[in-house]
């Protein structure tokens, strides 16, 4: 009974830090993020990134993602919360498993509109030699 009560306690500890670690791994993957919209700011008025909040642009509205400073705990943890906004006025508080497919979701359609930039911007270059040479 010791033993599995043991094990029961040491599976449970095990699972508490890992949450912990992958809190901690969400502000690394908005940094990668923040960092991916900022180049595309440059690019095109799709994509913002103005101080913790990231903003894409679609056809139905703008969606951001915003960053802050957890304030109920100590401010050297560095302990953030993630917060999901619409060009509505809708504020979605994300806990941790949909702060996490958020992000995700977020780089991947950076990413994505990443490679659309390139490509039409490849198809232009190649639009103007074309016509300089005919």
């Amino acid at each position: 009974m010791k033993k599995t009560f043991l094990l029961l306690f040491m599976i449970g500890f095990g699972f508490t830090i890992q949450a912990q670690e992958d809190w901690k791994k969400l502000p690394e993957i908005y940094k990668d993020i923040y960092g991916l919209a900022t180049e595309l700011n440059r690019e095109t008025d799709k994509v913002t990134a103005q101080s913790s909040i990231i903003s894409i642009a679609t056809d139905k509205g703008t969606v951001s993602l915003e960053e802050r400073l957890d304030k109920t705990k100590p401010a050297e943890l560095k302990f953030y919360q993630y917060y999901l906004l619409t060009s509505e006025g809708k504020q979605i508080h994300l806990q941790k498993m949909n702060a996490k497919r958020v992000l995700e979701s977020f780089q991947v359609k950076l990413l994505q509109v990443k490679d659309q930039l390139r490509e039409n911007q490849d198809g232009d270059v190649e639009d103007i030699l074309n016509s300089l040479f005919n």
